[in-house]
């Protein structure tokens, strides 16, 4: 199943973010308008909007904030993936030239920062200190993980648990903020928020998990993005870190210097064969599968409807996708 048909409860709803998702890029200077029509190729799952809506009618009734708050985070979200891409020199997004690729590096963190803006300018027309504060934090939280992962690069000694605490800041954080949003703004209660805020933080770390996956054993072709960006930038993740706990220490160093000191083109091979010989994608995956269950387990209390059966067919969704 396919988020498209996972999401047909609220595909009226989608359509809506859309249509105003575009409007609020529409550009008052000339200079801004082919940035504008490049980023709207970067059009992905829509997740993180998806999860405001469904959170909320899972609770109740949706109303304009909810559209509102579905823009903001995916504006933070396409925000972030502008900034990733200068971080990682990625050349690709979503089947398309990165910003930074085609524009260069200054243009890229101007832009991403100008998305961010036009988001908390959306935001602060809500007039909610709850919203503003919520996704105030969740950015900084998102940055906070981003700086800790670059700070830990070539760190052959990063654990499962300091992995965890990277993903769960940089990527989960705003996925549990979006279903949070949804939950309160429907009019849930503490219990009910915190339910479905712990749900999106769930499939957000097991949504990175299999990121990471992709990044090691995925093609370039169906995903639609630079791939071993990872590996090229330090950056160890969980089949990597599984992959280093499974080895003797004796041939650490030799590995180190195999995954860290050569170029992807040459080491790929033989990192997916040391991979496949441990098991280390298959622990990851499996470390993603009982992360979903988990969070399927968290809205189990909610009253059974199409959107509380969206949010689980989503969870199972997300650690079958290969692209």
């Amino acid at each position: 199943m396919e988020p498209v048909s996972i999401f047909d409860s609220i595909q009226g709803l989608m359509n809506e973010v859309e249509v105003r998702f575009k409007k609020e890029l529409q550009p008052k200077s000339n200079y801004l308008a082919e940035l504008v029509i490049h980023i709207s190729k970067y059009k992905g799952k829509r997740l993180r909007p998806a999860l405001v809506l469904l959170a909320g009618k899972c609770v109740g009734e949706t109303g304009p904030q909810h559209i509102d708050l579905a823009v903001v985070v995916e504006m933070v979200h396409t925000a972030t993936l502008v900034h990733d891409d200068i971080i990682d020199e990625a050349a690709m997004r979503r089947h398309v030239e990165s910003v930074n690729s085609k524009w260069g590096r200054e243009v890229s963190i101007l832009f991403g920062d100008y998305l961010f803006s036009r988001g908390f300018t959306i935001l602060s027309a809500l007039d909610s200190q709850v919203a503003t504060l919520l996704l105030s934090q969740t950015v900084n939280i998102m940055s906070e993980g981003e700086l800790i992962q670059l700070q830990r690069r070539y760190d052959i000694g990063l654990s499962e648990s300091d992995y965890f605490d990277i993903i769960e800041r940089k990527t989960a954080s705003l996925c549990a903020a979006s279903c949070r949003l949804g939950a309160v703004f429907a009019g849930a209660n503490r219990k009910v928020a915190d339910m479905l805020s712990n749900y999106g933080l769930k499939i957000g770390i097991a949504f990175q998990i299999v990121d990471d996956c992709l990044d090691v054993m995925g093609s370039e072709d169906e995903i639609g993005k630079s791939l071993n960006t990872d590996i090229q930038k330090g950056k160890l993740t969980l089949p990597l870190i599984r992959l280093v706990n499974m080895l003797p220490s004796s041939k650490l160093e030799t590995t180190k210097e195999l995954i860290f000191q050569h170029t992807a083109k040459e080491s790929k091979n033989s990192i997916l064969d040391l991979l496949t010989e441990h098991d280390a994608v298959e622990y990851a995956f499996n470390t993603a599968k009982k992360i979903v269950r988990e969070a399927q387990e968290e809205i189990a209390p909610l009253p059974n409807s199409q959107y509380k059966t969206a949010l689980i067919e989503l969870a199972d969704y997300i650690v079958s996708r290969r692209i």
